[in-house]
């Protein structure tokens, strides 16, 4: 049961990663039916976009920001065993977000999976595999009941990103109004886990991210010497969810296109 736990650690909500060094979230179909593939979004920005039009990057008034920070868990997807062998070291990832105004600063994420309503994701991984389940992977399609909201940053998380946008007042408005209604009980791998709240507040600052992946799995596959069985019904091999790896390459690579910046040193030193 342990070993299987630790596999399944992997996905578990905090999810995710990748590197700013060289981040590994692609691999090709392998032989034994391992594959990571980032998913591709169709549109950058929305038709109402605040752009300039010189630019094409974004703008707002003064003193309106949204901030992004990514806390990375530098997962190496190239094979299962590479996966899991950087899962051990580094379980879990999250992100969070921070609305500013001229007047405030709002720093908020969504965190669950704590294990008190019912076993978390690789408690109840590894519980479906000591009872002999055959598909013991399907336990991360529950969905949670104790997400919560995370005001400021209570873990004292050091980020490994943090981007900035400019953003208008009627952008900061939608965003806080959305933060306030939004209900965070419910909290899941697949869906409405951290980065999904953070890519939403952004969607209604008019910019998409690449933020997802899907992991195809073996039916089975070899843990220390032991064969470990992941599925059997084909519903379950492949898991596409959004993870804090992806949405910070993303991120990166928009600050070196000039759109957004970044601010790590920034949230550091206000930290301090």
């Amino acid at each position: 049961m342990k070993t299987l736990t630790g596999l399944l650690a992997i996905i578990v909500i905090g999810a995710a990663g990748c590197a700013h060094s060289a981040p590994k979230l692609y691999a090709p179909m392998q032989p034994d039916g391992w594959s990571a593939q980032p998913i591709s979004i169709t549109w950058r920005f929305a038709p109402d976009a605040d752009l300039d039009p010189a630019t094409g990057t974004p703008v707002g008034d003064e003193g309106y920001y949204l901030y992004i920070l990514t806390q990375a868990a530098n997962w190496d997807h190239s094979t299962v065993r590479s996966f899991l062998l950087s899962l051990a070291r580094r379980p879990w990832g999250h992100c969070w977000l921070i609305l500013e105004s001229p007047q405030n600063r709002l720093e908020c994420g969504h965190n669950g999976n704590f294990g008190k309503l019912k076993l978390d994701y690789a408690a109840g991984v590894g519980r479906k595999h000591k009872d002999g389940d055959p598909n013991p992977i399907s336990y991360l399609w529950e969905t949670m009941s104790d997400g919560v909201c995370e005001m400021g940053n209570p873990n004292r998380r050091t980020p490994s990103f943090v981007w900035r946008m400019p953003i208008t007042k009627r952008r900061y408005e939608l965003i806080y109004g959305y933060l306030m209604q939004r209900k965070y009980d419910q909290i899941g791998v697949r869906a409405n886990n951290c980065v999904d709240m953070v890519t939403d507040a952004a969607g209604l600052a008019g910019i998409n991210f690449i933020h997802r992946i899907r992991l195809t799995w073996p039916a089975e596959t070899k843990i220390l010497g032991q064969t470990v069985r992941i599925w059997t019904d084909p519903e379950y091999r492949a898991l596409e969810f959004s993870t804090p790896g992806v949405l910070e390459v993303d991120l990166r690579c928009l600050a070196q296109l000039g759109i957004g910046s970044e601010a790590t040193d920034w949230y550091l030193a206000w930290k301090r």
